[in-house]
């Protein structure tokens, strides 16, 4: 019996031994940093990653130690590389996933809707969040001979100075929990914990108008445009381009109370290029509204008539475009790139457009707009374009400098303003610098051309954003959702556009996502507003679950895709040409069941 002990007590101790050198071995675990500077010369040093509370392992880097002469920055480590062949996948924060299974190619992507990245390889995982210089790195997948190496490199020579250290926590999965699902709720509990962001069900209880915004249907109306294809730098009254009026206040009166009458109950209402000159004219200039759709007393009578149907109303605006046509526009307050030049985009309908810096945006436009729509009424989530779209820019401008990290500070100023006077902030894409003060995205994907980019190394779009933000930030899945209940225009030549035509697809993806319908491009005086019925008669019995965090996704077999909630409750969504059967209930070929608790 003695002896008996003594074996098991060996025993005990030779596993503990084994789990302690288990332990230290992922403490122990080094990253790879290769560093390249301005002259083009590269070193090589390892970091020992340190293990955190939360069994996560964390590379530090103080600013002091990053040299003024680094071009850039790569961090890598063994567990994001793979072979051809091997089982499992990468993912970026774009939602692009890929598998390993080519020989070459090459993916560079600045755009980083959320500062991570992961990869699954057999039955281990892991997520990697950046969580200092989060806006200053580019994700890389790089295949070579059928070696795949996945990476983040931190622009250094972009930033002019290091503000901080640069930090990334690892966190690792094994099992079934090793895939995107955990990576999206460990980015999610990471936000949670640190007070970034609060679920839409908290929210509500300070912000009444958000619970209207989550029941409702996203009824965007355009009001003047113009064909600016000449694409002239300065706009004058003589040579400016003539309006295009699509609709008028008038018009736009029409289609509100028809969508009463037909019985569409919860409508946001928002009125897109209502200023002067239209959509994009004479940014920042908002007022008057332009006398072609009737003027400011007739867009007061709209707003007044939406309200008394029981609707919200909000304003489409935008900070980034400016033109040098407007009375406020000052090049005193635009971003300045490195060597001074002022930050200039494309030639729009106000002429060249330049990118405003957000402190200028902050001390002195965003409260005399806010002042001037709340006089016409407005309330409800209010929409900023591009804001979410892009990665917040630097501004290099000695008088009112801001790092990318600043101007996502005065970003989310912005929105906070925007939520106390409006009731909420919403904005066009899922970039997530404006998480804090953020309400709704637009859409969350564009691809395969735009914000999402097309690229032969990605196998499939995974909704790790979604499963990051359902149940915090309202969302619609694709650009092509948008309008999901009509028949798309195929001479639309756009990529994003174009990328769902079917209309049962779309159906699809908006059941898949769970995403709030939105309906702006088509011209309803021509097609009329009942699909806008078909939408929310379907949207109603589901719109609760917006309150739900989603907790997994995958592909359960070819074309088929499940959509777990936090309440326990799912959806199916077959793509597929045959009808499947789960859980003893059959799912129609292109159709999708949700499974409820009660066994609805």
């Amino acid at each position: 019996m003695f002896l008996l002990k003594r074996i098991v007590m060996q025993t005990s101790i030779f596993i503990t031994v084994l789990l302690m050198l288990t332990i230290s071995s992922a403490i122990a675990r080094n990253v790879e940093i290769k560093t390249t500077t301005t002259d083009g010369k590269v070193q090589t040093q390892y970091i020992k990653l340190k293990e955190q509370t939360d069994s996560s392992l964390r590379l530090i880097i103080p600013k002091e130690k990053i040299d003024k002469n680094v071009k850039y920055l790569d961090v890598l480590t063994t567990d994001a590389t793979a072979n051809k062949g091997e089982n499992g996948y990468w993912v970026l924060a774009d939602g692009r996933m890929g598998l390993f299974n080519k020989d070459n190619g090459y993916l560079y992507e600045r755009r980083n809707p959320m500062p991570l990245f992961g990869v699954k390889k057999g039955d281990s995982a892991f997520v990697a969040i950046v969580k200092k210089l989060k806006y200053e790195f580019a994700m890389i997948v790089d295949v070579k001979d059928g070696k795949y190496t996945i990476y983040p490199r931190f622009l250094i020579r972009e930033m002019g100075s290091v503000y901080e250290d640069l930090v990334i926590d690892f966190h690792y999965f094994k099992g079934e929990d090793a895939n995107y699902s955990s990576m999206g709720k460990a980015y999610r509990k990471y936000q949670l914990d640190r007070g970034e962001v609060k679920p839409l069900r908290e929210r509500i209880k300070t912000q009444p108008t958000l619970a209207y915004t989550i029941d409702s249907v996203f009824f965007r109306v355009k009001f003047g445009l113009k064909n600016y294809s000449q694409k002239l730098e300065h706009l004058t009254p003589e040579n400016k381009y003539p309006m295009i009026v699509v609709n008028t206040f008038d018009d736009y009166m029409k289609l509100v109370k028809e969508l009463k009458r037909i019985g569409v109950g919860e409508v946001e209402s928002c009125f897109v290029g209502w200023n002067i000159e239209g959509f994009e004219g004479q940014l920042p200039d908002l007022f008057p509204s332009d006398p072609a759709f009737g003027g400011d007393e007739k867009l007061k009578e709209a707003i007044t008539l939406t309200k008394s149907l029981g609707y919200q109303v909000v304003f489409h605006v935008c900070n980034t475009l400016w033109f040098s046509n407007a009375k406020r526009f000052s090049f005193d307050d635009i971003a300045k790139l490195p060597n001074g030049i002022p930050k200039y985009g494309s030639c729009l309908a106000g002429g060249r457009s330049y990118n405003a810096c957000f402190k200028q945006i902050n001390e002195k436009i965003i409260d005399d707009d806010i002042k001037g729509m709340l006089a016409f009424g407005a309330k409800g989530t209010h929409h900023i374009d591009v804001t979410t779209a892009i990665t917040p820019y630097p501004c290099f401008d000695p008088r009112h400098p801001c790092t990318r990290q600043q101007t996502a500070y005065y970003m989310n100023e912005v929105g906070k303003k925007c939520r106390k006077a409006f009731g909420g902030f919403g904005s066009e894409g899922s970039c997530d610098h404006t998480a804090n003060s953020l309400d709704f995205a637009l859409y969350v994907w564009a691809d395969p051309e735009w914000l999402g980019r097309k690229h032969d190394l990605t196998h499939r779009l995974v909704p790790i954003w979604q499963i990051a933000y359902h149940g915090i930030i309202l969302s619609n899945p694709h650009y092509a959702t948008i309008d999901y209940t009509y028949v798309g225009d195929p001479h639309r030549s756009w990529e994003p556009y174009n990328a769902i035509m079917d209309k049962n697809t779309r159906r699809l993806k908006m059941a898949e996502f769970n995403g709030r319908p939105i309906f702006y491009f088509t011209n309803y005086k021509k097609f009329g507003l009942n699909p806008i019925k078909e939408a929310y008669d379907e949207y109603k019995p589901m719109r609760y679950l917006q309150y739900e965090f989603i907790d997994f996704h995958d592909e359960i077999k070819q074309d088929i895709f499940i959509t777990k909630f936090s309440n326990g409750e799912f959806i199916v969504t077959n793509y597929s040409n045959s009808d499947f059967t789960f859980k003893n209930k059959i799912i129609k070929a292109k159709d999708y069941k949700l499974y409820k608790n009660k066994g609805e």
